[in-house]
């Protein structure tokens, strides 16, 4: 048996190999995300939303904490970037259970005003994960009026990396999202 050697196509395959290797490895060191927002901003100034809540976002099939990873990530970086005040998780968890409405993504206009009255919040936020592994991340989340029951903005995030673990992944798409969302309300 010959030992390797890095002669003729040898060293051309090797080659080409390495620099494929360095090529995926440079292209994977950063979170690629894509944001898509929907927003009107003459009705968002016209609710006045000061106090939101955020309801734990619902799961995609194959991880059934990923929805709540998504909402307490997306709930620190509004709370960061002050555009509203967030009730608390606790009461929000209560008042969801009496009212038998966990994990709901959508609620009629009666429900909606009652759970503002109980919780004294102008906005819902919900939200939906998608898809949730380190190849490909993706969320939809809109806030919704509790006084009109209009969605005043929508954002959808999608990112993936193959090389970066799934919260960096999940922190990086959820701040994208937010920090978009902010330039556009401010």
């Amino acid at each position: 048996m010959e030992p390797f050697s890095c002669k003729g196509d040898d060293f051309r395959m090797t080659r080409w190999t390495a620099v494929f290797l360095a090529l995926l490895f440079i292209a994977g060191c950063s979170a690629k995300t894509a944001t898509q927002l929907s927003m009107d901003p003459v009705q968002v100034k016209k609710e006045e939303i000061q106090k939101i809540v955020v309801l734990p976002f619902e799961n995609p099939p194959d991880d059934p904490q990923a929805g709540m990873h998504i909402s307490k990530l997306f709930e620190m970086y509004l709370l960061q970037s002050g555009l509203y005040r967030i009730a608390e998780r606790g009461e929000i968890d209560k008042i969801m259970k009496e009212k038998g409405l966990g994990g709901k993504a959508t609620l009629d206009p009666k429900t909606l005003r009652e759970i503002g009255d109980l919780l004294q919040v102008d906005g819902i936020i919900f939200g939906m994960v998608s898809q949730y592994n380190r190849f490909s991340l993706g969320f939809t989340v809109r806030l919704v009026s509790v006084k009109s029951g209009l969605i005043l903005w929508s954002v959808s995030q999608t990112g993936g990396n193959v090389i970066r673990p799934l919260s960096q992944l999940a922190d990086e798409t959820v701040r994208a999202a937010v920090e978009e969302i902010k330039t556009k309300i401010r």
